[in-house]
């Protein structure tokens, strides 16, 4: 069915350019700074010094740099590592588990759970990351209450094992949005065609599997979408708790970037990480955009 734009908008086009100005304004200022780190990627561009008024065409050696030297492939690993157990395994599958265990259920558990996942997408990350700074320090919480008390000697955690404290801190910072969109999708599933299911003799599992999924497909896909665009980017919580040490074991590449910017200077290689950043991104954007298609 052809839609038909309203006469009094078409009859106003003042109107209609004033409520487009906000986006146009979003959109220009988006393409300008893309433009500007892609223009001083190809620069040796500068944070303070010389190099901050008079710099000079490098050509692709920025990105050769990438491939070249130590640092870029390692926090590239660091961040598909990271992106795939807290996003991708953690913070959907648990979202998904959480929304169908808990879905038509009034109980005190429930308000509970619903309780502990909000709390944490609605603290601010440093005072997450503080959180559980302190709850895996030798003298926090988990070795009072399961080192200690065995006989053990305290454990450091976030010094022994700094990438998957982090990991387990951002699908407790960031589970809430995958429950709740998970929730809303399994109330879409039309109750007449579960049933149906159940009269032909499907399974619990095969209800799954074969009917909710299916139907709910084009809510994964835009949970993946946003949540790995978020958490391969994301930086505050892991440069709070880390620092994106020790060494470099927790060194994203969202930290990457800002190191060899800010702690650096080295402006223009930055700007040909954000680059490299920004091509991933989008490539994995398009592999979800087509999960959202509908099936011929």
């Amino acid at each position: 069915m052809r839609h038909q734009a309203n006469p009094w908008i078409t009859s106003n086009l003042w109107v209609l350019s004033a409520a487009m100005l906000p986006a146009i304004v979003l959109v220009g200022a988006l393409l300008y700074f893309t433009g500007w780190a892609f223009t001083f990627s190809f620069t040796d561009l500068g944070l303070t010094g010389r190099k901050a008024v008079e710099w000079s065409w490098v050509g692709l050696e920025n990105y050769e740099r990438l491939f070249t030297r130590k640092g870029f492939l390692e926090s590239l690993w660091t961040t598909v590592v990271f992106v795939f157990f807290s996003a991708i395994v953690g913070q959907s599958v648990l979202g998904f588990l959480l929304a169908a265990t808990l879905r038509g259920t009034i109980s005190t558990t429930r308000s509970v759970v619903e309780v502990c996942i909000m709390l944490g997408w609605l603290l601010p990350d440093i005072v997450a990351a503080f959180l559980w700074s302190a709850t895996t320090s030798q003298t926090g919480l988990i070795n009072s209450l399961f080192v200690v008390p065995f006989g053990l000697q305290p454990i450091n955690f976030i010094n022994d094992f700094a990438l998957p404290v982090v990991t387990i801190a951002n699908i407790w910072k960031g589970t809430a949005w995958s429950y709740l969109l998970f929730v809303a999708a399994l109330d879409s599933v039309p109750r007449e065609i579960i049933e149906a299911a159940k009269i032909d003799g499907a399974t619990r599992w095969q209800r799954a599997w074969l009917v909710v999924l299916p139907i709910i497909r084009p809510h994964i896909a835009t949970n993946l979408l946003f949540i790995t665009i978020w958490t391969f980017t994301y930086f505050p919580l892991i440069f709070a708790m880390t620092g994106g040490g020790p060494g470099r074991q927790t060194e994203t590449l969202a930290l990457f970037l800002y190191n060899q910017s800010f702690a650096r200077g080295n402006l223009g290689f930055g700007s040909a990480i954000s680059v490299a950043m920004l091509l991933i991104v989008g490539a994995l954007s398009l592999v979800y955009l087509r999960m959202l298609r509908e099936p011929k």
